[in-house]
């Protein structure tokens, strides 16, 4: 595999065959007896996913301790370390160097491969691939193809084959379909993800004894790959919920939330001549296990680059604010109003638009809390930038519609307004819960025309609004400040804010 680490015995053997000498062909033969299923039969392997940030978290674990946890197992047996992904985007040091930070610590982990999930894509297909290159481990994803070659995208492989002490062990990975609509990459096609079966079938025809699927947050089919006989362990990587592990028959299923904090530890078995089973799981919290001092260095020096960049005081919040998950994709916000309303008078446009999703801190704020350029730009980490457009009265009540089908679900495209007063009924079935729109006092006028603010992901047409995708690029005038820079820059002029609610959003 380009760009792997030989760390499995079968990589032993191959870099010893090179030597050509009769020493290497003995000590071939002797690796080749220890790797043999009759000699070992238990191999550890061990599943994490999301931990973008760098940053520490209270309660949480993170790189620095799941360092520790790594060479524990590595030191008591062989350990295949399977990595979820869902890092490269949305953590603070991210929005400056678009994941390259965590390729670099990941490469001193060494895992086996990493997951391509939709939010890697965050940055784009170029910066992927660039990140698929600096990696010294595979990049998987089987059904992220690229439209121009029919291929999966360069730098990334369809899928995985691991010689271990109990046999081979096939990884296929599988991006959501949610990618192309959530984030804009309009040179991939995501394939089904029941594909994966088909993907897990060619594996055991390769050789393949035991096969771990890994899925980016597609519940719809999920029932379907665990009946597929080919898959010994699906791992579903979720938006939200509890992580949770189920084994049973030597085969498994586990659920690995959006959380950083948890590894999944599995212990397979081999006995004889037999298959490789799931013998039993667990899930680890890595807050309790001490951090590793060579890993929490090399954190430290990035840690030490942000604090430069960012822990600067811009100002005060003298009211709470809440930039949970469910705060900021349910309802009304108070914290994305004051954005919406900045979006509004910096680009001088009649209303504004701003998706929920954006916002990412996931925190509470009391009041008097100092804030500083690091809190604006965890909160608004993405590279996203202001633009305007026009749009008439009829487009912007669909892309009310389409913000108020996704409250149940917390989807990120619940959009926040500035001059603009909105009501929803829920009960009504998805896309007629828009009761009334009123522009600055005024009903909505279907067939008027408004200037619109956006940040740039909507207005090329990001969760689903193809409605308001604007026909030309940003002006350089839109795009000389990131979205965030903007934020803080209007903070540190106003000193203090008091962002209320103020009922512009009402859900019935």
């Amino acid at each position: 595999m380009r760009n792997r680490r030989d760390t499995q015995p079968g990589g032993v053997m191959r870099r010893l065959a090179r030597t050509g000498s009769s020493i290497a062909a003995v000590l071939v033969m002797i690796v080749a007896s220890i790797a043999s299923p009759a000699a070992a039969t238990e191999l550890s392997l061990v599943f994490t996913s999301t931990m973008a940030d760098i940053e520490p978290v209270e309660n949480e674990g993170g790189l620095v301790n799941l360092a520790t946890f790594l060479r524990a197992r590595r030191g008591e047996g062989p350990t295949l370390f399977l990595h979820g992904g869902a890092s490269l985007a949305a953590g603070v040091l991210s929005s400056f160097d678009k994941g390259a930070h965590m390729i670099d610590l990941l490469n001193d982990l060494q895992p086996d491969m990493m997951a391509v999930t939709k939010r890697d894509l965050a940055f784009g297909t170029d910066e992927l691939t660039l990140r698929g290159y600096e990696a010294r481990f595979p990049l998987l994803s089987a059904n992220a193809i690229d439209r121009r070659t029919g291929k999966v995208l360069e730098g990334l492989e369809p899928s995985l084959l691991i010689d271990t002490v109990v046999g081979r062990i096939g990884v296929v990975a599988v991006t959501s379909p949610e990618l192309t609509v959530q984030y804009i990459v309009p040179d991939i096609q995501v394939l089904p993800p029941s594909d994966a079966a088909a993907v897990a079938r060619s594996l055991r025809g390769k050789g393949a004894e035991f096969v771990v699927a890994v899925v980016d947050n597609t519940p719809e089919v999920i029932e379907e790959l665990r009946r597929e006989p080919a898959i010994d362990l699906l791992v579903q990587l979720a938006a939200s919920g509890k992580d949770s592990l189920e084994v049973a028959d030597g085969r498994g299923f586990g659920v690995h939330s959006n959380v950083k904090g948890t590894a999944f530890l599995m212990r397979l078995e081999r006995e004889g001549a037999g298959r490789p089973v799931l013998a039993r799981g667990e899930i680890v919290k890595l807050a309790g296990v001490p951090a590793d001092p060579e890993m929490t260095t090399r954190v430290d020096v990035y840690r030490k680059r942000l604090s430069d960049l960012l822990d600067i005081k811009v100002g005060v919040t003298a009211t709470p604010l809440d930039t949970r998950r469910e705060a900021v994709r349910s309802g009304e916000n108070a914290f994305a109003s004051f954005i919406a309303d900045t979006m509004r008078m910096v680009l001088g446009t009649d209303v504004a638009l701003f998706n929920g999703g954006n916002i990412r801190g996931n925190r509470q704020y009391a009041p008097d809390t100092v804030l500083t350029r690091r809190d604006i730009q965890r909160e608004l980490p993405f590279r996203d930038i202001i633009t305007r457009t026009r749009l008439k009265g009829g487009a912007l009540r669909e892309a009310l519609e389409v913000s108020a089908a996704g409250v149940e679900t917390l989807k990120g495209g619940f959009l926040h307004v500035s001059n603009m007063e909105v009501v929803y009924d829920l009960k009504q079935p998805a896309g007629s819960r828009v009761v009334s729109v009123k522009v600055g006092g005024k009903p909505l006028d279907p067939e008027a025309e408004y200037s619109v603010g956006l940040p740039s992901y909507l207005a090329q047409g990001g969760d689903g609004y193809a409605m308001l995708k604007r026909s030309g690029p940003p002006s350089p005038a839109e795009n000389a400040k990131l979205l965030w820079e903007i934020m803080a820059q209007r903070l540190g002029d106003l000193g203090t804010i008091a962002p209320r609610l103020d009922g512009r959003i009402t859900m019935r």
